[in-house]
């Protein structure tokens, strides 16, 4: 029978420990007793306005490890004085930085600058109180027709031009017509040859594939406005342009890209770099120069920018740029998206399994911990922000389920973004919300609580909805030589971030007394 968690009150204590057992029919057999192998969860959470020496005393064990982990729950960050983290051989190693590829760049100042514009940026170049009348719409055409082999000329993020050649052409299940352009001196059969564009276009136009998974979960990728200093809002095909961004013969950095600025039409100032294009952009070198990891990855960035142009029709455009996500829920999204569409595009591989979930584990040697998930670091020295957020979206898809997701998506009246996910995360399990979510997630990945367990709000198990499959994610078996840890204690615990401590080799009855910050929760998970 599978076990589930519950709260602390749904079993009897035996008084005289500060944490409670949180989970029923697996090893915590009650607040101060533990079975002697499996799994077992014991919480306790701090909700006043102090820090709490909290004294721990479970009995039973056999050698296992205690894992405690620190959930601060709060939206201040919390001194965490006094914490010991002990090594252990697994802890000391350093990990190889190149076992897990990543899909998406870093966070240089161009991808920056192209984030906010499509968060807020753009409404400076809208007038909200001249949309176009009737008359003035009708003049507005759709974009030149394209036909196979017609070359132009477009604008990349840095400015530079590139020529390009339209390689392939067709129109979707609903009739839009996806233009894949790939840069004249890429289009060769030693880098991307005429059948790899065809292939790319497939995986995006096919029936089925990237855009029909975009439309299903969250609508239109643009579409009707009234805004005449946008680009025409019906009759838009979608371009896809396969060129070098940096040519370098190295594959991955800067991979993919949407930038709303090319929404617009070309005028003066930035608009001048406009190509007026509902259009993606995807680096050729990454495409080619890895063999099949490159054709997967380049295939996860087309969902997860198209996931990026649709929020910025849906919640820029159509509801305003006090609507839009912030950049942490913005990326979030479109992680969570390339996990519900990794099996249709192949069926061998998930991003966050294969790749956001180990580097959450493993990032730098130490994990990606004490990292808030509000903010927004990636590649930093300690934290890995698309290695957090991918990895939380990936727990509460799988706990929440595809109605969850789209209700993030299409959430309207709220313009916090912390406000809009725990709002989704309540239309689906109303007596809960971030903090709670994030506490789990937070016990099951540092305390590699095994799927086998069944202890239910503490798992990733697969899911099937609607035309998507995900993955099981399992923290035991992923984490097995590959978890790493942080040797030290910050002084400071994040707001809505997790920081973990292990006690190796435990045998009889565990004891210490810890201080738990203000707002936090303790998790202390034996295995």
């Amino acid at each position: 029978m599978s076990s589930t968690s519950t709260t602390a009150t749904d079993v009897k204590s035996d008084g005289g420990n500060a944490v409670k057992a949180s989970c029923v029919g697996c090893a915590a057999i009650n607040d101060s007793t533990y079975a002697g192998s499996g799994t077992g969860v014991w919480q306790a959470a701090n909700g006043s306005s102090v820090p709490v020496d909290m004294p721990l005393s479970i009995s039973g064990l056999t050698g296992q490890t205690v894992t405690l982990v620190f959930t601060n729950e709060s939206t201040t960050a919390e001194a965490l004085p006094g914490l010991v983290v002990r090594s252990s051989s697994e802890i000391a190693t350093t990990a190889n930085k190149a076992t897990v590829q990543q899909a998406v760049d870093e966070d240089d100042s161009a991808k920056d600058a192209i984030r906010e514009f499509n968060r807020s940026g753009f409404a400076k170049l809208l007038d909200p109180q001249s949309k176009a009348s009737p008359s003035l719409l009708k003049s507005i055409t759709p974009s030149a027709a394209y036909t196979v082999a017609d070359q132009r000329n477009i604008f990349l993020y840095d400015r530079t031009q590139r020529t390009v050649q339209l390689a392939a052409q067709r129109a979707t299940s609903d009739g839009t017509t996806i233009n894949l352009w790939v840069q004249t001196d890429e289009l060769d059969p030693a880098r991307v040859s005429s059948a790899l564009a065809t292939r790319m276009l497939d995986k995006f136009a096919t029936q089925g594939g990237i855009y029909d998974m975009l439309v299903r979960v969250g609508g239109p990728l643009w579409g009707d406005h009234g805004m005449s200093q946008l680009i025409a809002g019906s009759g838009q095909p979608v371009d896809i342009f396969i060129v070098n961004f940096k040519p370098d013969h190295q594959p991955y950095g800067l991979v993919g890209y949407f930038w709303g600025l090319n929404n617009f039409k070309a005028g003066s100032g930035d608009l001048t770099y406009s190509n007026e294009s509902l259009s993606l952009y995807l680096d050729s070198e990454s495409l080619y120069l890895d063999g099949e990891n490159g054709v997967k990855q380049i295939a996860t960035v087309m969902a997860h920018e198209g996931m990026h142009m649709q929020n910025f029709y849906r919640r820029g455009v159509k509801m305003g740029s006090d609507y839009t996500f912030d950049t942490w829920l913005e990326e979030m999204s479109a992680l969570m998206m390339e996990d519900w569409a990794s099996f249709n595009i192949d069926p061998s591989h998930n991003a966050i399994r294969d790749s956001r979930y180990p580097y959450y584990l493993s990032y730098n040697g130490a994990g990606s911990y004490n990292c808030g998930l509000t903010e927004w670091t990636p590649m930093g020295a300690t934290c890995e922000s698309y290695a957090v957020t991918g990895s939380f979206g990936g727990f509460l898809n799988r706990q929440l389920g595809l109605d969850f997701y789209k209700a993030l998506l299409t959430n309207t009246g709220v313009k916090d973004s912390t406000e809009m996910l725990d709002k989704a995360i309540k239309s689906r399990r109303p007596e809960s919300g971030i903090g709670q979510e994030l506490r789990r997630f937070a016990a099951a990945s540092a305390g590699l609580i095994p799927l086998g367990a069944g202890i239910v709000e503490y798992s990733m198990p697969a899911r099937n909805e609607d035309v998507f499959s995900l993955p099981a994610i399992d923290p035991a078996s992923l984490g097995s030589g590959n978890r790493k840890l942080p040797q030290s204690a910050p002084a400071l615990l994040q707001a809505l971030a997790s920081f973990p401590a292990i006690r190796s080799k435990v045998a009889g009855t565990y004891s210490e007394t810890v201080r738990v910050p203000p707002g936090t929760t303790l998790s202390v998970v034996i295995n």
